[in-house]
C-alpha cells in the first residue's frame, strides 16, 4: 500500500492511501488543544492487513507527540477526492471536497501558503 501527502496546513495533514492504481482511504488531521482529530474515510471495505497498515501509519505519526490522546474514526466515503490538484485552482477544489466529506472547516485563501508550509 502506497500513501501520498495531498495537503498541508498549519491546521491540518491529508493523506491518500492507494493499492496500485486504486485509491482506498483518505485520512485527515486536525490538531484540537489536547488532542488529535483523525479521521479515515474509506472507498471500500479494507483487508485487515490494509487497517492495520493505516493504524501503524497513524501512530508512527504521532508518536513523536506522546502526550497527545488521539483515535482514528474510520467511516464509508461515497465518492473519491478527485480533482485537478495540484494544477490551477485544483487546491481550492481538494479543499472544498475535503470540507465536504469530512465535515470540515479548512480554509485555504493563497496556494502559496501551501508551499511556504511544506518548505519549512
Amino acid at each position: 500500500m502506497d500513501f501520498q501527502r495531498l495537503l498541508l496546513t498549519k491546521d491540518c495533514e491529508l493523506f491518500r492511501f492507494s493499492a496500485g492504481l486504486e485509491s482506498i482511504a483518505y485520512l485527515l488531521f486536525i490538531p484540537n488543544d489536547n488532542h488529535i482529530l483523525v479521521q479515515c474515510a474509506i472507498l471500500r471495505e479494507l483487508t485487515t492487513l490494509e487497517r492495520e497498515e493505516i493504524l501503524s501509519f497513524a501512530e508512527k505519526l504521532l508518536s513523536s507527540k506522546p502526550s497527545i490522546d488521539y483515535m482514528v474514526d474510520f467511516f464509508h466515503a461515497e465518492a473519491d477526492l478527485e480533482s485537478d490538484y495540484p494544477e490551477g485552482d485544483g487546491v481550492f477544489d481538494l479543499v472544498n471536497k475535503t470540507n465536504e466529506l469530512f465535515k470540515s472547516n479548512i480554509v485555504i485563501e493563497d496556494t502559496s501558503s501551501i508551499n511556504n508550509i511544506v518548505q519549512k
